[in-house]
């Protein structure tokens, strides 16, 4: 992960030096005990990163296998490069491939990865690590994978979930601490994006693969549970906002049918935006009311759209 990883104040590259990194002008960053880096500087901005509780609810819901449709076509598109424009249905939560099938792992564009031995696949606000993970068992052995968020729980989290993660704080919105040109695969699940940041450590033949939430997305969840709101035109934004620098490749839509108890429900809305909001005893309350000692079917509606780098 170094060959990836700059100096966020001079740009300069970095080498271990002990327990830290260091570029050759002297600028150090401390590697934590929960086995990440730190390049946030004081220059950045303080955003608020997901708290104890919202990283809980996700590494819960996530590793009950609900979004495994998802993780599984991740690893696919990454392996392969970009479907043919169309839409998938996801069986069931417990499927383990969507309708499309996996082609061998490595065939296409990261394959190719300039880092290593294998392509580097770089996740913005990855979070506990879950989607890269499952990326990252797709890939060659050599594929190397940069967890990247702000919350320091989610980073402990994403530095155990897989052996060749490397997971690192730095905010999203301002400059990256990442080389030019030297990512295969640039994952975007739920994220911020930049777009400029976003192209300049893209390779010229690299992937960038954004996953978005859908008209529909948790429709049942919405009133019951009183979900953070979502943008209508959101795919269209997305499409506007990348459009000098990128090339749309293809947009898939994925739509996931789940049976949820309670205390899952309560998972799942408190792992998203509106754990910034409210309480997960809060959430309880309201689930209970809405579904006692009862299941509520849930339709998670996504969208997935791929994008090349433009010249």
């Amino acid at each position: 992960m170094l060959s990836v990883l700059r100096c966020p104040v001079c740009a300069g590259a970095l080498q271990r030096d002990g327990g830290s990194l260091r570029c050759a002008a002297g600028h150090g960053f401390d590697l934590g005990r929960g086995g990440y880096v730190n390049l946030r500087t004081g220059h950045t901005r303080r955003i608020a990163g997901d708290t104890a509780a919202m990283v809980a609810a996700r590494e819960s819901f996530l590793g009950a296998g609900h979004y495994r449709p998802l993780t599984t076509r991740l690893a696919e598109l990454a392996a392969a490069g970009p479907p043919a424009v169309g839409t998938a249905q996801a069986p069931s939560r417990d499927a383990s491939t969507t309708a499309h099938p996996a082609p061998p792992a490595g065939s296409g564009p990261a394959g190719s990865g300039p880092v290593g031995s294998g392509p580097v696949v770089l996740e913005i606000g990855a979070g506990t690590g879950h989607h890269l993970a499952g990326v990252l068992a797709a890939l060659p052995a050599g594929a190397a994978g940069v967890a990247v968020d702000v919350s320091k729980y989610a980073l402990r989290r994403a530095a155990r979930a897989h052996p060749r993660i490397g997971a690192v704080a730095f905010d999203a919105a301002g400059p990256w601490p990442v080389a030019d040109g030297c990512v295969d695969v640039l994952l975007d699940v739920f994220a911020p994006r930049n777009p400029a940041e976003m192209r300049r450590v893209l390779r010229p033949d690299g992937l960038l693969i954004v996953v978005t939430p859908e008209p529909g997305h948790l429709a049942e969840l919405r009133g019951p549970l009183g979900l953070v709101g979502m943008q209508p035109d959101k795919g269209d934004r997305l499409d506007e906002r990348t459009a000098d620098r990128f090339a749309p490749a293809a947009v898939e839509r994925l739509d996931i049918p789940l049976v949820l108890s309670p205390d899952e429900a309560v998972d799942l809305a408190l792992m998203g935006p509106t754990g910034h909001h409210r309480t997960a005893e809060d959430l309880r309350h309201r689930a209970e009311a809405a579904w006692p000692r009862q299941h509520a079917a849930v339709t998670v509606r996504l969208a997935v759209r791929c994008y090349r780098p433009r010249g």
